[in-house]
């Protein structure tokens, strides 16, 4: 599999030797900090390039006509929405995007963006429930074995409670983001526009089995009005 990586911090870097660790990737990091690109080169197998990875001359110079898969993972949001937005023009299957807070997340599902990940929010909640006395389970170990953490919006099912989500067994929504705030839900709360969903499954043949349901919900929410 081909892998374009464009920014080569703390977390493009630590993915870059973990892939390169692997096997069977190609990979090709981008970033214009010349002493970073000029110490992975040595360090790892794969092709890097100093430049600007908003430019759509580099991503097809980085050969994104044969990626597989896209990675934006610089320290800029409005940088890395670009990138991902020009990786989806460049119909690269997957792309993924680092934000480092929720503000374009619905910018990012407005454009086709569907994988997005946020560690510094991830970290934060963490940290935040050990100081409150919370033991808390790293997700990554879940991923691990299969599990998998889906994130769903609202539209279409606004309106709808908790309690008419008949999710298959193995399956969770474990919170709700609501203007920018992650809340456990119950029963009885009822969907916002503009809502997240988080949902937990512990396989993705589960997952499949709820985006099923959601159709469902869905299309229910259709024939209702």
């Amino acid at each position: 599999m081909k892998v374009i990586i464009v920014g080569i911090g703390d977390i493009g870097r630590q993915l870059a030797e973990e892939l390169s660790a692997r096997g069977g990737f190609t990979l090709v990091l981008i970033d214009a900090d010349a002493q970073k690109c000029e110490t992975l080169s040595q360090e790892l197998d794969a092709l890097v390039i100093r430049g600007d990875g908003t430019e759509p001359g580099l991503l097809r110079e980085a050969g994104a006509a044969e990626a597989e898969a896209l990675v934006a993972a610089t320290e800029s949001d409005a940088m890395n929405m670009v990138i991902a937005i020009l990786g989806k023009r460049l119909s690269i299957d997957t792309v993924i995007v680092k934000l480092n807070t929720l503000n374009l997340r619905g910018a990012c599902r407005e454009v086709g963006i569907d994988h997005v990940i946020m560690p510094k929010i991830t970290a934060s909640m963490e940290i935040a429930s050990i100081l409150h006395g919370y033991n808390v389970l790293n997700l990554s170990y879940l991923v691990k074995t299969g599990a998998r953490l889906m994130e769903v919006t609202s539209e279409g099912i606004a309106g709808r409670l908790v309690q008419d989500f008949d999710l298959p067994q193995g399956s969770l929504l474990i919170a709700v983001i609501r203007d920018n705030v992650a809340t456990v839900p119950h029963g009885k709360t009822k969907l916002r526009d503009g809502d997240t969903l988080l949902i937990l499954a512990d396989s993705p043949s589960k997952l499949e089995q709820v985006e099923s349901v959601l159709e469902k919900l869905k299309d229910q929410s259709e024939t209702g009005r």
